[in-house]
């Protein structure tokens, strides 16, 4: 079973863990997500936000693709060379996930 946390959730825990106001945190998480996404769309090759023990976002090119295909048309297609976002996990984070896990 997949939980899924949303932004309001995150707010609720901040709100409860530095004892805030909700409309407080939302206002701190918020302004750390919006200061997260204009780092990471800024004009550079590659861009990278080191958060030490949770992992680091990295903008990475991607070469063109030239000869892709459409598997639903069956069609070759050209793919333009893009910047993609890639999320690494820290030590920390790591370590607790390569523990055994049991749905």
């Amino acid at each position: 079973m997949t939980k899924t946390y949303t932004k309001m959730d995150i707010v609720r825990i901040v709100s409860e863990k530095l004892d805030l106001s909700e409309v407080r945190a939302k206002a701190m998480v918020e302004a750390v997500i919006e200061t997260m996404t204009n780092m990471l769309t800024e004009e550079r090759s590659r861009t990278r936000i080191e958060l030490r023990n949770f992992g680091v976002f990295e903008i990475k090119p991607t070469k063109a693709k030239p000869r892709a295909r459409n598997p639903r048309a069956n069609v070759e297609v050209y793919v333009p060379p893009r910047r993609k976002v890639h999320f690494k996990a820290g030590k920390i984070l790591r370590d607790v996930l390569k523990q055994e896990w049991t749905e």
